[in-house]
């Protein structure tokens, strides 16, 4: 039962600050960047929206780490997720997720079990995708620098909540060539950092 706990907070934590990191994909996908801030921020995520709108659905292997250095904590797990509108299945630490925006299934491998609960109305581990509504009033964002990396043109992009978050940014990075997100970080109040790495996107998978 503690171990399950354990298992069940590490959860929860990781799909809140996923729910974040599907945000900043997916909400390409569905989000006009009408109120903005910053016009070439806008200029370069309209791009990003209108290649992600011709997508059926997406599939996207990436990293996870979770930075604290006031308790030298840096903790990295791998983790891939599948996005096909409200539904979602995520794989991570021999534990599968599935999600329909209404009831999520946790299977464990280990256990051969599944925990069946309710997707809460607003809350970001049950439908990441309930924060997409009216996005361009919720955050401002602005073009910070171009720059090259692993031989890449990057965009680093900010975007700040207008809103008291428990973050106060969120920095992602655009592959300029195929507008594509290549990396996200939160960055907490509390000066923990939430780093996504995208090591793989593959676009209209079979599912």
């Amino acid at each position: 039962q503690t171990e399950f706990s354990s298992i069940n907070r590490l959860r929860k934590r990781i799909m809140k600050k996923l729910g974040l990191l599907i945000v900043i994909l997916s909400v390409f996908s569905t989000t006009v960047f009408s109120q903005v801030d910053d016009s070439k921020s806008r200029t370069i995520l309209d791009k990003v929206s209108a290649k992600l709108q011709t997508y059926t659905n997406f599939k996207i292997e990436f990293s996870y780490t979770m930075e604290d250095k006031a308790h030298d904590i840096n903790e990295t797990l791998n983790v891939t997720v599948v996005m096909q509108g409200k539904k979602f299945n995520l794989d991570f630490m021999d534990r599968n997720i599935i999600g329909d925006g209404k009831t999520m299934w946790t299977y464990s491998s280990d256990d051969e079990e599944v925990t069946i609960s309710n997707a809460e109305e607003g809350d970001e581990t049950g439908n990441p995708f309930d924060i997409l509504t009216d996005y361009d009033k919720t955050f401002r964002t602005k073009l910070i620098k171009t720059i090259k990396e692993d031989g890449k043109t990057i965009h680093i992009i900010d975007m700040y909540p207008k809103e008291t978050k428990s973050y106060h940014k969120i920095r992602v990075k655009i592959d300029k060539a195929t507008m594509r997100l290549v990396s996200g970080t939160i960055h907490n109040k509390d000066n923990v950092t939430y780093t996504y790495k995208v090591k793989k996107f593959t676009p209209n998978v079979t599912v």
